[in-house]
């Protein structure tokens, strides 16, 4: 009786303890409201206030993708009505569709799409209001009442990266899939097709994206990232998938065993061959994530002649700065979609002058006029001193300075290709044009990239209206661009930055060395007064 009492017991035990369980788990799920639950009319509400509130001024009140923003941003607010979404990872479905999950509708608003204008909301709204508006979103397009989702990709088959992983990516990269039709040979997005003009679904230019700056992927750059995008392709753009929704759908028919054996090897080779490619994508990479800026850049001193190439390889020797580069939206005409992300910048000097180099992505080499759809220019770049001696924290107004604090601009044209010197009060005193001011330059441009060196005399003869260079000083600097083919022309249409510091390295001292010949001498003396007083005292 007792051992029924224990076992009985334990039962009821073991009976609550799954009871008590599971109804924790049922409290865990509808507090956690997943995505993919049947939304509430009192969901649908509040996705609805939440959207009109933060999504409506770019993406529409209708979903159309055409709101106030519309216009001035790039790549454009996506088209809710039509179904069509860019980054997901669900397979077509039979009816033909490109349907996202939920999830993946998600994680497009937690993390926003890098490079756009579009921004992650993960600390603005909670996961609940994200859900909410995944389900109004939704309610654009007819279609997911109509369809479901696809099946999901398979990560599977993963190839760990390494030269020889690297070699087979870039084969696959320019023989197989072709990618570089499309993101050119070096990855920065100038491919034939690029340059000959790609427009997505709704009829907008668009460009591939530069491969080599991985913090611009729209998508994101986990591994799992661009393996999806060359699955899956970019749905609504040129990009195609090249992944087969299921591989082994021919193989469950047949009965033939080494049929079966060999289609399950090509579905195989299929996926690692893909994960090749993106080994090779990241070995592209020129940073992992975009580089911390630097307040100061540091112009390291040399011996001898400075180097004229950009491409000399002394400029190894020189310590590299990145700095990223906005649009100019304070002033009109702005330029809300500016297509330069950044420039590299190096400095020498060797106590009698000082040069710069400025490397920056371009996909197009531009020609003033040479586009029929728009007003084309040259591609430029200046660097930005003020004219006049500064003291304290004073600087000149970023935007090419005013009446009271002008600037030099050290500006650089592809087109006749040599720099001059510039002086503006202001955006709207520019010209693009001036007198050589004692610079010497040389640029180049080479599979979607500028390479440019501006040299010139650390001190002239004007020195209370030119730039001066006094080494261990911090001189204020900035840098402005011109992208041609994007329409920048002028004092205002160009991509802009902040000031920051210039800095050349002193002469290394030399008084270590003396001191210690000094303290040399100096033990030397005591050595041989001591020797000499003991010899004399035992004399």
């Amino acid at each position: 009786m007792s051992e029924q009492r224990i076992t009985r017991g334990r039962s009821v035990s073991a009976l609550a303890c799954c009871m008590g369980v599971g109804l924790w788990l049922f409290l865990s799920l509808l507090g956690a409201s997943p995505v993919n639950a049947q939304p509430t009319e009192a969901d649908l509400e509040a996705g609805e206030q939440i959207y009109l509130q933060r999504c409506a001024h770019c993406h529409g009140v209708e979903g159309d993708g055409v709101g106030a923003s519309t216009d001035v941003v790039y790549p454009k607010p996506r088209d809710f009505t039509s179904g069509v979404y860019k980054f997901r990872t669900r397979h077509e479905t039979e009816e033909g569709n490109w349907l996202a999950a939920d999830s993946d509708i998600a994680r497009s608003i937690r993390e926003g799409l890098h490079g756009s204008s579009m921004p992650g909301w993960e600390t603005v709204l909670s996961g609940q209001q994200i859900d909410q508006l995944v389900h109004y979103i939704k309610t654009f397009a007819d279609v997911f009442e109509e369809d479901t989702p696809g099946l999901e990709l398979s990560f599977a088959n993963e190839i760990a990266s390494s030269p020889e992983s690297i070699a087979r990516g870039k084969e696959i990269f320019e023989t197989v899939f072709e990618c570089h039709t499309c993101h050119g040979t070096d990855g920065r997005g100038n491919g034939e097709e690029a340059l000959a003009g790609l427009e997505d679904d709704w009829g907008y230019r668009i460009w591939p994206a530069n491969l080599t700056k991985p913090w611009t992927y729209r998508g994101g750059s986990g591994r799992r990232d661009i393996f999806r995008n060359i699955s899956l392709g970019i749905a609504g753009t040129p990009m195609p998938p090249f992944a087969d929704p299921d591989p082994m759908a021919e193989a469950r028919e047949t009965d033939d065993p080494e049929e079966k054996q060999e289609i399950e090897a090509l579905a195989r080779e299929l996926q690692e061959d893909t994960w090749h490619t993106v080994n090779y994508v990241q070995s592209l990479w020129t940073y992992p994530q975009e580089p911390e800026v630097k307040a100061t850049l540091t112009a390291k001193r040399v011996d001898g002649a400075l180097p004229m190439s950009p491409d000399d390889a002394a400029w190894q020797e020189a310590p590299v700065n990145y700095y990223p580069l906005v649009g100019q939206v304070i002033q009109e005409p702005r330029l809300f979609a500016s297509m330069t992300v950044g420039v590299e910048l190096q400095a020498l000097h060797n106590g009698e002058e000082v040069a710069f180099r400025l490397v920056w992505d371009d996909r197009t080499e531009s020609a003033p006029g040479e586009s029929e759809e728009m007003e084309t220019y040259g591609d430029a770049v200046a660097l930005q001193f003020s004219s006049k001696p500064l003291s304290g924290m004073e600087k000149p107004y970023f935007l090419m300075g005013d009446a009271s604090y002008p600037t030099d601009l050290w500006y650089w044209r592809n087109d006749p290709g040599d720099a001059v010197l510039t002086r503006t009060q202001g955006a709207g005193t520019f010209q693009a044009d001036g007198n050589a001011g004692g610079l010497v330059s040389q640029g180049q441009f080479d599979n979607g990239q500028y390479r440019v060196v501006i040299q010139r005399a650390l001190q002239t003869e004007q020195t209370d209206t030119e730039v001066q260079f006094p080494i261990g000083a911090f001189i204020p600097f900035s840098v402005t661009g011109w992208d041609g083919s994007n329409g920048e022309f002028g004092g205002y249409k160009r991509t802009v930055m902040a000031w920051y510091n210039l800095y050349l390295e002193p002469e290394p001292s030399k008084a270590p060395l003396y001191l210690l010949l000094v303290g040399i001498g100096f033990g030397l003396i005591v050595e041989f007064s001591a020797l000499f007083v003991t010899r004399k005292n035992h004399g």
